[in-house]
């Protein structure tokens, strides 16, 4: 059986991909420890609706090293580790100008996307290259691809760093048989851009030669792609989901 960690499950991706789990699985096959900081009623509904697929819905807000210590320990007892994990946490997307850094700000962004999944890989990445299997996905962005856009300092940082993060983890476990890579879309028009002006995400679908962003569905199919067995030959790669903007 598949044991699929998604860091960020509540998230309309999250919810999406399980959605995809759940069409595409027969009954236990599958296996999803679904994280999330504050549970929806949307949410909900995918975990009672699930036939096919076991889900485990697990709590912990990933800005706080005591819960993310919490949930590497719940998921050691019960499941030693994953053998998928795919990485959706992040902190709001808003718009912030150099001029504008803030600390508190960048470490709280930088907790929540970067340093929890580091520890999270510490915990678990031994036990699944002793099986010399496993798979993670880490979602990035189109913007880690050519000139990124301005005033939005906090979140390429943050992205940038997870960047890094992938390829240090690739580089030393792909031989080990895992497949560690990252998928960088361009904007996905969710819930996550709420407090983003309609304005920009009309301009960004207007610079993409497909003068439109991307969907839900074209990015799941891009993970399923990585976090299934067809891309056992790819480590380390950043998968281009820009439509052609770079």
């Amino acid at each position: 059986m598949k044991t699929m960690l998604i860091l960020g499950a509540s998230s309309d991706v999250g919810m999406a991909y399980m959605r995809q789990l759940e069409a595409t699985h027969k009954s236990g096959e599958v296996q999803v420890i679904a994280h999330y900081r504050t549970m929806s009623s949307e949410l909900e509904k995918v975990i009672i609706s699930s036939k096919n697929i076991v889900i485990d819905a697990v709590q912990a807000d990933l800005s706080l090293s005591d819960d993310v210590e919490r949930l590497i320990g719940q998921i050691q007892a019960k499941y030693t580790a994953p053998t998928h994990v795919l990485h959706l946490a992040a902190g709001k997307f808003h718009h912030m100008r150099l001029r504008q850094f803030d600390s508190n700000t960048m470490i709280n962004e930088m907790q929540i996307g970067v340093l929890s999944l580091g520890e999270i890989l510490k915990a678990f990445l031994p036990a699944m290259a002793k099986k010399r299997y496993g798979k993670v996905v880490i979602m990035l962005t189109a913007f880690t691809i050519g000139i990124p856009p301005r005033f939005i300092t906090d979140y390429l940082v943050c992205k940038y760093a997870l960047l890094g993060l992938m390829k240090a983890a690739a580089a030393e476990y792909c031989d080990k048989g895992l497949c560690i890579n990252g998928i960088s879309p361009s904007m996905i028009e969710t819930k996550f851009l709420t407090d983003i002006d309609h304005k920009i995400i009309e301009m960004s679908a207007n610079d993409t030669p497909l003068k439109r962003n991307i969907s839900i569905a074209e990015v799941i199919a891009g993970i399923e792609f990585l976090m299934s067995d067809d891309s056992s030959y790819m480590c380390g790669i950043n998968l281009n989901l820009s439509g052609g903007a770079r």
